[in-house]
């Protein structure tokens, strides 16, 4: 047998391997565990599936790694050649300009955004998913109050966010949080394109394979991005993308005290501040890239990088009341140590459970660690040390990414935590693509003549145009007609009333709530319906507006207690309308001491309400 074919045997063989050992991996569960889910209703540790993820992947990416270098060995370089790999700040053959390309690109994009149709943003509002952002916002509005006023469980900015907004335009709107939404999409898509402007310039191809190569993977990668609908790449991925970007920049520094460094240390509270769950992430990415220095004995980028972080820290420790500050670390640890019991769902079988999406979410890894491992060891591989490392540190991130699917493996979750996984595999195997195709001189002659030279930009400009326009605008979610007066729908879309996102009933949920609790000052609810508090325009009784993440012991007190203090006289009790139940299983404490004090008062439709006894 040819043993080029060895490394490749060996790893389908760990595969099956991993395979059978996937459910043998069982670690004991937390009794003490009462928060109710699929977790506690089978007993199930949340951290079986992140072990037999990292298993089920590294095993066979190490057996292909080990067998690669044994079967290779003359053509592949060492660990330390890999980890020492030098640094060329200034390589002369990468100095490719592809501005005109990007900027061109940047510009399609910025056109497919105003011709927008905002109609179809403009239907019934997500009571769970748009009021985690309405209501707290509105609860920071009315109190001055940011983790004092509402259980932050995904992070400042990604849920206050909007008060800026407001304030800036000077109205109260669900239409201003979908335009932000859409935005941080468009941003998204930007960053993409630089990102694969860069990993280009880096290439050590001929200019016209690089514009190629660029033009096939800023349409991919915007592909990924989606503005009606779930894509790999959501807003909560921008500060993720943003810190990426920069990192890639100091790829190129020599070992020296960098502010740029300094600067992507900064990111460590940054990241924390935007989303909790990219915040741990990203913080877990930065301590790897501190190891990295560390080894590669770069003590001065080192230095440069911890500075960052722990200055950027010690300037919120200082800025942040204490009162803040202790809810912040409170319901960050709560939110750490809570959210895979109440929100988790088991991570299927791979090949035996019938669920295809989640065992090929898992083969994209291995696949992705293989190419990782043959452009960072093949010595034949024409690439040098800025894009070996950033490959090397995708894949990384891919990893850490891939949480979201394990800690709640449905379809929209799986598809984010693929993001990176994807990015990657389109850049690599591209790569390998593009150098077979430059060893060809056919087809590198027709792509030079396609492609031209610097006098023939527009043919190059026509080709971007033509693919991209192909690929972007095939939706039925942009008009080109939209063109002429894109700033006017974009007024008329943040300028909605919210009673255009409201269905019928909730239009008569609102109206009988309202003067309901007229001589209240706040109101409270015991549903998922977390927009309600918003659309009623009070700040909540309590921290807590979302019911969900409320089922530890120690919450449902502390919630017990602000109802004791506020004596909130009317509460929601329940609706039979939301998919998202909560109930005496979820919080046993907490409708134990509502039922003892307060009564059934009325029902409107779906809705039933209490009164203090």
């Amino acid at each position: 047998m040819n043993k080029k074919y060895l490394p490749i045997i060996f790893t389908l063989i760990a595969i099956f391997i991993s395979t059978f050992l996937w459910e043998k991996i069982i670690l004991p569960y937390d009794a003490q565990n009462q928060i109710y889910g699929e977790y506690s209703v089978n007993l199930y540790n949340p951290n079986n599936d992140t072990l037999r993820f990292i298993f089920f992947v590294f095993f066979p990416l190490i057996t292909f790694l080990i067998s690669y270098l044994i079967f290779f060995k003359e053509k592949t370089f060492s660990f330390r050649q890999v980890i020492f790999n030098k640094i060329i700040p200034n390589n002369a053959k990468i100095e490719t300009n592809l501005n005109v390309f990007t900027i061109f690109i940047i510009i399609i994009l910025l056109v497919e955004f105003l011709i927008l149709d905002f109609d179809v943003f403009s239907k019934n509002i997500d009571h769970v998913h748009d009021g985690m952002l309405l209501t707290p916002s509105n609860n920071a509005y009315l109190l001055n109050k940011f983790w004092t006023s509402s259980y932050i469980e995904r992070g400042l900015f990604a849920q206050f966010g909007p008060i800026i907004l407001w304030k800036l335009f000077g109205i109260k709107s669900i239409g201003l949080i979908h335009l932000n939404n859409l935005f941080f999409l468009l941003l998204n898509k930007i960053l993409l394109v630089f990102l694969c402007a860069k990993i280009s310039k880096n290439l050590l191809f001929d200019q016209n394979l690089k514009k190629l190569y660029f033009i096939i993977l800023s349409i991919l990668s915007v592909s990924l991005v989606s503005y009606y609908g779930l894509g790999a790449f959501p807003e909560r991925l921008f500060i993720f993308l943003l810190f990426f970007l920069i990192f890639f920049d100091t790829l190129n520094e020599v070992n020296k005290f960098s502010l740029s460094l300094f600067f992507l240390g900064t990111f460590s509270i940054i990241s924390m501040l935007c989303y909790i769950d990219i915040g741990a992430y990203v913080n877990v990415f930065l301590i790897t890239i501190l190891i990295y220095f560390f080894i590669r004995k770069e003590l001065k980028k080192l230095v440069s990088l911890f500075l960052g972080i722990v200055f950027s820290w010690l300037i919120f420790l200082l800025i942040i009341s204490p009162e803040e500050l202790k809810e912040f670390f409170n319901i960050t640890l709560s939110v750490y140590s809570t959210v895979d019991y109440y929100n988790g769902l088991i991570f299927p079988t791979p090949f035996l459970s019938g669920d295809a999406r989640s065992t090929r979410a898992l083969l994209f890894s291995i696949c992705a660690g293989i190419l990782v491992i043959i452009l960072n060891f093949n010595k034949s591989t024409r690439l040098n040390y800025n894009n070996k490392t950033l490959f090397l540190f995708l894949f990384v991130a891919s990893i850490l990414v891939f949480k979201t699917a394990l800690s709640r493996s449905d379809a929209p979750h799986i598809k984010v935590a693929l993001g990176f996984n994807l990015f990657l595999i389109y850049s690599t195997v591209l790569y390998f693509l593009f150098s077979y195709i430059e060893n060809k001189n056919k087809i590198k002659s027709l792509i030079d003549k396609f492609i031209g030279n610097s006098k023939k930009n527009y043919i190059n400009l026509f080709v971007v145009f033509f693919l991209l326009c192909m690929t972007i605008f095939k939706t039925n979610i942009v008009n080109i007609k939209n063109i002429s007066n894109s700033l006017s729908n974009i007024n008329n879309f943040i300028n909605y009333k919210d009673e255009k996102y409201l269905a019928p009933n909730y239009k008569q949920l609102i109206s009988y709530y309202k003067n309901l609790i007229k001589s209240e000052k706040c109101v409270q609810i015991l549903t998922n319906e977390a927009s309600l508090p918003y659309l009623l325009d009070k700040p909540t009784c309590t921290q807590y507006y979302f019911m969900y993440p409320i089922g530890a012991a120690n919450l449902q007190k502390k919630f017990i207690n602000q109802l004791k203090s506020s004596k909130p006289k009317t509460i929601l009790y329940n609706s039979e309308i939301t998919t998202w139940n909560f109930s005496a299983k979820h919080a046993p404490l907490l409708f134990n001491y509502i039922n003892q004090n307060y009564s059934f008062y009325s029902k409107l439709k779906y809705w039933t309400f209490y009164k203090i006894n």
